[in-house]
């Protein structure tokens, strides 16, 4: 649908002043959107060769990128509300400043910094000049290089949320408030799970940007998914599998979908095998904490 719109853009506006990426990241760079998803998108243009082409190419994009974020509300993907969108001229920049953009994040990794790397660093090319996605991935891949201080930080961040288990393996639900005895798939569940698949393969430097494929992209290449890949991957299906039931029950009945269910309306066997896919990511996120030990800030 994304395509269709682009195509759609270029028909409009014509031919772009030089070739461009439309970047998708977040869930949509993840290729794991369900029923609730807003846009993540930004745009990458080749380098202008001269200030006349890059004036038009600023003029250009500025308006292609609001024509196509309008349309793509009017087909049902909302704004996002950080303003994580093309349409921001912040997220609509040549190749050059988005390779400072990755560099800048890595060398000064405050939290703000890391916080964009977990956004950014799941991006695709979704369409458009593929070369220039390539050579954004290429420079990520370096700027990467020996830099541990930042992955450090990543991994603090990242094992931060924990999985709502209590000590005596009981779900640790919301104690008050509109989510009262509920707890947060996305948030709790598939979030954390996302997060250190996503940091085990910036360090196994897989190009791969769905967590599914990045699992299967490092069993054999890296130790932890060698161990647990298998069940890392069935953790979040399963995981999923709840959340997308559970939004197409309040499709059903007339009511915004969101990622809260109450443990006790899952029969025994969902919820054991619920409790089993949040102690996989817990073990790996102990094993996540072992490697990096004193180097996690706050970890």
């Amino acid at each position: 649908m994304v395509r269709k719109v682009l195509e759609i853009a270029e028909r409009r506006f014509g031919r772009p002043p030089v070739t461009y990426f439309w970047m998708s990241f977040g869930s949509e760079g993840r290729k794991e959107q369900t029923f609730r998803t807003d846009q993540d998108n930004a745009i990458v243009y080749a380098d202008p060769a001269s200030p006349v082409q890059e004036e038009a190419a600023t003029r250009y994009f500025a308006e292609f990128a609001r024509f196509v974020r309008d349309s793509l509300v009017q087909c049902g993907f909302s704004l996002c509300p950080a303003d994580y969108m093309a349409s921001n001229p912040k997220w609509c920049q040549p190749l050059k400043t988005w390779k400072k953009y990755f560099t800048t994040w890595i060398t000064t990794p405050n939290p703000e910094a890391v916080l964009r790397s977990l956004i950014f660093f799941d991006f695709r090319c979704l369409s458009g000049d593929q070369a220039l996605s390539d050579e954004l991935r290429g420079h990520l891949w370096k700027a990467l290089e020996g830099q541990n201080i930042f992955l450090a930080q990543m991994a603090s961040v990242t094992t931060k949320h924990r999985p709502p288990l209590g000590f005596f393996r009981t779900f640790l639900v919301a104690k008050d408030g509109q989510h009262k005895d509920e707890l947060n798939l996305k948030f709790s569940g598939i979030g954390p799970l996302v997060d250190v698949v996503r940091l085990l393969s910036l360090e196994s430097r897989v190009p791969e940007t769905s967590t599914l494929e990045r699992i299967e992209a490092m069993k054999g290449k890296h130790p932890v998914i060698t161990n647990e890949g298998d069940e890392l991957a069935q953790a979040f299906e399963y995981i999923n599998l709840l959340r997308i039931h559970h939004q197409v029950e309040q499709m059903e009945r007339g009511t915004p979908p969101d990622n809260f269910i109450n443990p006790r309306s899952l029969s025994n066997l969902e919820k054991r095998m619920l409790k089993e896919s949040f102690q996989v990511i817990s073990r790996v996120q102990d094993s996540i904490v072992d490697q990096y030990g004193p180097g996690m800030v706050g970890g």
